[in-house]
């Protein structure tokens, strides 16, 4: 049996709507808060770091790399330099720029599946970095493609009516069908 069309695109985008809800409150997909680490890491030498280190210190310090002998810096964690490099998304989490977000969508609808997913590899490559493989140094998981058990009982709940009335219709299209053929 298959669902209508119609039935798969408003279970899909209720569900992309909880995914993007649950970014929005800063929650991955067991309901634990995002943070950005506090840890000092290294970063190459780059203008734009410099250029703002010179009118302020606070996010980090200049180093001479130990393995190359070459100038970078040391920044206090990835939440100092959002906060500097990008302050409009640095209670935004899961963001730079936006692009990943705004490329997530229910790219397919059929039969009796739905797909959500993105439609440049780029973004999707970095959807799995966050979900799967980790980010960063250490790897941290960032697990935001997938729903809450409160979200799949209120999808459940919101949407069975409509999925029992689509067999109940399919059923009886069977019977009759099945029954207009034995005469």
């Amino acid at each position: 049996m298959e669902f209508s069309e119609k039935l798969l695109k408003d279970i899909g985008n209720t569900t992309l709507s909880f995914i993007l809800d649950n970014i929005r409150k800063g929650v991955d997909t067991s309901g634990a808060a995002y943070s950005y680490s506090e840890k000092n890491y290294y970063r190459p030498f780059d203008k734009k770091i410099y250029s703002a280190y010179k009118k302020d210190t606070s996010f980090g310090q200049i180093i001479t790399s130990k393995t190359t002998g070459k100038l970078g810096f040391k920044i206090f964690g990835y939440k100092k330099f959002k906060e500097k490099f990008n302050p409009q998304a640095s209670k935004n989490y899961l963001t730079w720029s936006g692009r990943m977000l705004r490329d997530m969508n229910v790219l397919k609808t059929s039969g009796n599946e739905i797909i959500i997913g993105f439609n440049d590899p780029l973004q999707a490559q970095k959807a799995y970095w966050f979900n799967i493989s980790g980010v960063g140094r250490s790897r941290k998981l960032w697990k935001f493609l997938g729903l809450r058990d409160e979200q799949i009982n209120i999808l459940a709940e919101k949407f069975s009516g409509q999925i029992t009335i689509e067999v109940a219709n399919e059923l009886a299209r069977r019977i009759t069908s099945s029954s207009t053929h034995q005469k």
